[in-house]
């Protein structure tokens, strides 16, 4: 089996979108890659596109990677293998030159999230040597009837709940979540500021509308609620401010330990999950 890896820049952008529109067409989750969403998938989640890669098997079009970087730490942040060349050994001798070539750039860490229920996809990271930190969660669908009237909430320059969120976060968060994620937020995403606490979420003029980011400063010495209460607070003040969505999401990108504070906004948790996975380089 002859194995090609060029990047993104060298093979064009344009075709390295379409190759992996392909390969994830019948995917848990059906990516639609354009050119447009690799563009920004760049800008916002950090992807490399000279270290990203396509997979050719002797010659022929197999699949690719999204690799984003950050400091010594790279991220899969996608990779999928057309249907026609599955199971043919492809994924597991791609992953291990992805690990080859972060390790000669330098980077100590890789990391990813896979759905759970793709047993075969887990199984190949595990056999590479990814280590399980956390399972990650979602939630979807209308939020519970309210007759409450939202209280005054603050909106607030993006960037302002990505420093919130590097200052009291949790430090292994996933990449989505991350401060270093949201800072590259732009209108029409917005952010939210109530007692403490900090909201950032897509497009409230939409129908639906995915959270980005919640978190509350730990203590802030006036009386007010515990941090997790103030954070589903917001999110009910939020909810009841942007009345008539048909959906409230939140992608599976959420760590398991935080269903305390969604599970009030009434949301119904989702059917797919993700492993947050690691390895050291």
């Amino acid at each position: 089996m002859n194995l090609e890896f060029p990047s993104f820049s060298e093979y064009g952008l344009e075709r390295a979108a379409a190759v992996l529109a392909r390969a994830f067409e019948d995917y848990f989750v059906r990516i639609p890659f354009t050119l447009e969403v690799l563009l920004n998938a760049a800008r916002v989640d950090s992807v490399d596109l000279a270290s990203s890669r396509i997979f050719l098997r002797n010659g022929a079009e197999v699949g690719g990677a999204l690799i984003a970087r950050r400091g010594w730490t790279s991220r899969l942040a996608g990779m999928a293998i057309v249907p026609e060349a599955r199971r043919g050994g492809v994924g597991r001798a791609a992953v291990l030159q992805l690990l080859t070539e972060a390790k000669a750039r330098g980077d100590r860490t890789m990391v990813l999230e896979v759905i759970e229920q793709n047993s075969a996809a887990v199984e190949l990271y595990r056999a590479c040597g990814f280590k399980e930190i956390r399972r990650l969660i979602g939630f979807a669908g209308p939020p519970a009837p309210s007759s409450a009237l939202p209280p005054a909430l603050f909106e607030v320059d993006l960037r302002e709940i990505a420093g919130a969120v590097i200052r009291y976060g949790l430090p292994d968060l996933p990449w989505q979540l991350t401060g270093e994620t949201l800072a590259q937020l732009t209108p029409p995403s917005v952010a939210y500021k109530l007692h403490g606490a900090w909201i950032a979420l897509t497009d409230p003029s939409q129908p639906v509308v995915t959270i980005r980011g919640l978190i509350a400063e730990p203590t802030i010495g006036d009386g007010t609620p515990p941090c997790r209460d103030r954070e589903a607070a917001l999110l009910r003040a939020v909810m009841s401010k942007h009345p008539g969505k048909e959906e409230w999401r939140f992608s599976a990108v959420w760590p398991e330990e935080l269903a305390v504070v969604i599970a009030p906004a009434g949301l119904p948790r989702s059917p797919l999950t993700q492993w947050q996975m690691q390895r050291e380089i």
